[in-house]
């Protein structure tokens, strides 16, 4: 069985048993998730992949005392949000008053996944923090409503009545034509 066929704990296992390549195989696995929850943050390309370096670089630091507490996604959706949360209160201005950075060192795919994802940020961005979180998880990263709990270290039904809080506040400020 390859690396990439294991599951996410068992990587963990092999990783802090000592075998550096289950680490690889991490990043590969949650490279490009972790990249676009930054971008949403971030709203900068360049800062999304500095920040999605950066949440690895204390992945590899912070695994080897993991305790499945949680799944390893988890943990790591949870050091990208505070990786960001860093960022953000590192820059001076405010994010959604700035263009989106220098893009020439950036992949064009990702360019394109970050245009997307400034659009639909100027929208997610007004709504409450926790509202936003469960946007990112449940639609975003498309993870079942138990996994989003969990992320957000709350209940189920919390989860359910949040994601229904945001979809009315984001129909209210799409508008009834469906344009911004």
């Amino acid at each position: 069985m390859s690396l990439d066929e294991k599951s996410d704990e068992e990587l963990v296992r092999l990783f802090k048993s000592g075998d550096a390549t289950a680490f690889d195989a991490i990043v590969r696995r949650f490279q490009d998730r972790i990249y676009r929850l930054a971008s949403v943050w971030l709203y900068d390309p360049q800062l999304a992949a500095d920040a999605t370096q950066e949440v690895f670089l204390r992945g590899h630091k912070g695994l080897r005392s993991f305790r499945f507490r949680a799944r390893p996604f988890t943990w790591l959706f949870r050091t990208t949000r505070y990786v960001c949360n860093e960022f953000n209160r590192q820059r001076k201005a405010e994010a959604l008053d700035q263009e989106p950075g220098d893009t020439s060192s950036v992949p064009e795919r990702q360019v394109a996944e970050v245009e997307t994802a400034v659009r639909i940020r100027k929208l997610v961005a007004g709504l409450p923090e926790r509202q936003r979180e469960v946007v990112m998880l449940r639609i975003f990263e498309d993870m079942s409503v138990r996994e989003t709990a969990a992320a957000m270290n709350c209940r189920e039904g919390t989860v359910k009545a949040l994601l229904h809080k945001a979809t009315n506040n984001l129909k209210t400020a799409i508008g009834p034509q469906g344009a911004e």
